[in-house]
């Protein structure tokens, strides 16, 4: 007769070595089924594009959005920041015609700049950034009462924190639009991005920073010309020599870049320069939204 406790070892042995190959089995089945699922899983996130999520027509104004159509999340951020964009009127402007443009302001300089622009009798555009001093504000109801354009040039001009994400960008450009109209009591239509549309800082996200702001209605604007003002070393002369050749070599309109920063060499050479151009038989215009802009080009 077998001895009980053999048998019951026996199975014991058979039960565990079933186990010992089932159980790994059972396992690699479970993880190929998973990672099916997850592969599939992954071929539709590809497919989606960056920052989306689904909102249904309620969650936004009624023309903004189709039911259940996807949307970029930062398109929902402040629904205000927006202007009415009718189309370009280029028949109004011709081959001689120059716009005169000032970046960073205001500024102590503001004032000076006005002065000789209300002598020579020539309108401009002012690309502005916010501005915690008050009488450096007020100088924008100023711009705007003498007859210049007031446009977007960021509220920080922090090249690093405005083009760090888009939802940055949007936040800090909503800022110089309340700015704007806060001080003036009209909204601006117009921008100039820091550093131009394609820079350094945005050169990877610059394609959807232009097209957000112009599905909210905004153009923005290049220049064709730069004065070269701001570059260390700039003198009087070296100014005037940079917009007269720069404007005699544009094809079309003359997109001028200055810098409203107080500077001592633009007040000097800021009337030879518009006489000069008034000599030769130029016109001078301010900016708004039916002005066809230059455009940096995309690079391949």
């Amino acid at each position: 007769m077998k001895n009980p406790s053999v048998a019951f070892y026996k199975k014991l042995i058979l039960i565990s070595i079933a186990l010992l190959i089932l159980l790994p089995v059972s396992a690699s089945i479970y993880l190929l089924i998973e990672n099916r699922s997850l592969k599939a899983r992954q071929v539709f996130a590809n497919n989606q594009p960056d920052d989306v999520v689904t909102v249904s027509a309620t969650q936004l104004e009624p023309n903004n959005v189709v039911k259940d159509k996807p949307v970029l999340s930062y398109q929902m951020l402040y629904p205000d920041f927006r202007s009415d964009f009718f189309g370009f009127k280029n028949d109004l402007v011709s081959n001689k015609t120059v716009f005169i443009t000032f970046d960073d302001g205001p500024s102590s300089g503001t004032s000076k700049v006005l002065d000789i622009l209300r002598k020579e009798s020539v309108p401009a555009t002012f690309f502005v950034n916010g501005k915690s001093n008050p009488f450096l504000t007020a100088q924008l109801s100023k711009i705007v009462s003498e007859g210049h354009t007031l446009g977007m040039h960021s509220y920080t001009h922090r090249y690093n924190v405005i083009y760090a994400s888009m939802e940055n960008f949007l936040d800090d450009f909503n800022r110089n639009f309340l700015y704007i109209k806060n001080a003036t009591g009209a909204a601006p239509q117009i921008l100039r991005f820091p550093g131009g549309s394609i820079n350094i800082f945005n050169i990877g996200t610059y394609q959807s920073l232009i097209a957000e702001m112009l599905r909210r209605g905004f153009i923005y604007y290049d220049w064709n010309v730069s004065a070269g003002d701001a570059i260390p070393g700039a003198t009087t002369q070296s100014i005037i020599d940079n917009v007269l050749h720069g404007v005699h070599l544009c094809w079309g309109p003359a997109f001028v870049l200055f810098h409203d920063n107080g500077s001592a060499n633009l007040n000097e050479a800021l009337p030879v320069i518009l006489e000069t151009l008034k000599r030769e038989g130029y016109e001078f215009k301010r900016i708004d939204n039916s002005v066809k802009p230059p455009m940096f080009i995309y690079p391949d």
